[in-house]
């Protein structure tokens, strides 16, 4: 596989970007499930996650951990520095990066990485200069899109499908 780590951003990807508030003044965000299959794919190929926010949440830490996802890194303000940190910890080049995001705390990156991914809501700036836009808006499955159109480009989609039949079946 030429793309070795897949790199999201949280609010506006993996949620619709709005904030809920209870009475007690706790922020609440919706997930939806379809994202956890991604989650699925990527470690069937062991095709490392990697997430970037610029939110720092318990919830989302929440989240995270409940799909095993053990990178991670919330409250970030510069999404470059932490990303080549990241990839010269583990010996990965930029250019084998996927990346998706929505927004313009994700702008550093376009450009940067191999392949730079957004929904199709995202900010109208990050959609004339991403590889490529999705089908789906954030928070409805977008995460999951991502991972497959990065496994169907690289020719192994049906592969992590047949595997994740043959564990689950």
């Amino acid at each position: 596989m030429r793309i070795k780590l897949l790199v999201s951003d949280i609010d506006g990807v993996w949620t619709d970007g709005s904030f809920y508030y209870s009475e007690k003044g706790d922020a609440l965000r919706k997930f939806s499930t379809k994202d956890s299959f991604g989650v699925s794919l990527a470690n069937i190929m062991d095709l490392p996650i990697l997430i970037l926010s610029g939110e720092q949440n318990e919830m989302v830490i929440s989240r995270l951990k409940k799909l095993n996802i053990t990178n991670y890194q919330l409250g970030v303000k510069n999404k470059l520095n932490a990303l080549l940190d990241f990839c010269t910890l583990y010996a990965i080049s930029l250019s084998e990066v996927a990346y998706i995001g929505d927004d313009m705390n994700d702008h550093a990156l376009l450009n940067k990485v191999g392949l730079f991914v957004c929904p199709v809501d995202a900010n109208l700036r990050i959609k004339q200069n991403a590889h490529v836009t999705l089908e789906k808006k954030g928070g409805e499955g977008a995460f999951r899109e991502f991972v497959e159109y990065v496994l169907e480009k690289e020719g192994v989609l049906e592969v992590a499908y047949d595997r994740y039949i043959k564990i689950n079946d």
